[in-house]
């Protein structure tokens, strides 16, 4: 009975790591085609599909206020709730509902499965492992590229950043902060591990040319090393910080005239902003600097958002609901999304997240829409799962 009972465990523990590790690795590649919609269904969206079949089936399809996520279901309901309203106005991309069902079913199936801690680690290392010799392999030539779009070859590609086995460079490198932090919760880790796969994780940030994702990283790290040392002997931070000057300066020495035409190029920035927000003024694309284009571009998207956002009073307060199905931005897909009342929330609902993930995401979600990617999603959703428990333990 007790090799029984083993044995049943242990095949529970296969499926388990066999289902998260498809959901985080699996590359995007279309099962079923769907008419006029690039995106089909995918293994994802099966394995998803099986594990809400199997929670109502074991009656383990309930939510409770203690749940991991539990503000994340209320935020879905506030989304509908603006979703119904601002169908008064605009045309709603309703396909965004089934993503967020997706993600609830994925919070219920972490907080009454209780997945391992090991087999969580395990996965990270993999994802991190694998798409370092998918990207090495891409830089080579010798393999193309997974995107949204399915498969592209080697020399068909509409990117020469490579991927790995993620749709996208920029969520590759935001996968890989996520995991780099959530693995530095393994207090039992060899130092080895620590720093082999640590390096990893800023490879693939730095390979893929995210500039956004690579400066939120950085402003993390550094709120991370300093809060975890901030309660040692103080020579240390200083000899820290009288170090980091010190690079700083000769990195500055060194590249003066690089930094010098950067900086003015992203002042700017201001500019633009100033217009987007006061005059609702789309930028000049032609006449700024190349440098500027894709947030030049993102700010003639968001327009349209804004323009909505700003209809009325109660699209003010409640939002314009889903309109688009990219916002290129995770903060204002929310503000615009769900208003005033919706952001509101947000901010409440987040304020115990660790700060150092907070600037992460904060950063890297002003020009990226976290939220539409369902690897992202997972790959916060598992820092969060790894912090509760590693909390739980050191509490017991």
């Amino acid at each position: 009975m007790n090799n029984f009972l083993k044995n049943k465990y242990t095949s529970h523990e296969i499926i388990e790591f066999l289902l998260i590790f498809i959901l985080l690795i699996f590359p995007k590649l279309d099962l079923v085609d769907i008419p006029n919609y690039h995106q089909g269904i995918r293994i994802e969206d099966l394995i998803v599909i099986y594990i809400g079949i199997s929670l109502y089936y074991s009656n383990l399809f309930e939510i409770s206020k203690k749940d991991l996520g539990y503000f994340f279901y209320i935020y879905f309901f506030i989304l509908l709730i603006s979703v119904v309203h601002g169908s008064l106005y605009f045309d709603q991309k309703i396909v965004i509902i089934p993503r967020y069902l997706e993600y609830i079913i994925i919070l219920i199936y972490f907080n009454r499965n209780n997945p391992t801690l090991n087999s969580i680690f395990l996965i990270l290392k993999l994802y991190l492992l694998l798409n370092l010799v998918f990207v090495i392999f891409q830089q080579l030539g010798l393999i193309g590229e997974f995107s949204s779009l399915g498969y592209e070859s080697a020399n068909k590609l509409t990117d020469d950043r490579p991927t790995g086995l993620t749709g996208g460079p920029w969520e590759l490198s935001n996968c890989a902060a996520i995991i780099f932090f959530s693995l530095l919760l393994d207090k039992n880790q060899s130092t080895f591990s620590k720093y082999f796969y640590s390096i990893i994780s800023v490879y693939l940030i730095l390979v893929t040319q995210s500039r956004t994702i690579l400066v939120s990283f950085i402003f993390a790290y550094f709120l991370y090393f300093y809060i975890q040392n901030i309660d040692k002997r103080k020579f240390y931070l200083f000899i820290v910080l009288l170090f980091s000057i010190f690079l700083l300066l000769v990195i500055a020495l060194q590249f003066k005239n690089f930094f010098l035409n950067n900086f003015k190029n992203y002042l700017e920035l201001i500019t633009l902003f100033k217009s987007f927000i006061f005059n609702l003024e789309k930028p000049n694309v032609s006449a700024l600097d190349g440098k500027l284009w894709s947030m030049a571009f993102r700010l003639e998207h968001w327009l349209i958002f804004y323009k909505q956002f700003l209809l009325n009073p109660f699209t003010i307060v409640f939002g314009t609901g889903a309109t688009f199905m990219y916002y290129e931005s995770t903060i204002f897909r929310i503000l615009f999304g769900t208003g005033i009342f919706g952001l509101l929330f947000v901010t409440y609902a987040i304020r115990k997240i660790p700060l150092h993930i907070l600037i992460l995401f904060l950063i890297s979600g002003l020009s990226l829409d976290l939220l539409l990617s369902f690897k992202i999603f997972l790959s916060m959703l598992l820092y969060f799962y790894i912090q509760r428990k590693v909390d739980y333990d050191y509490r017991n």
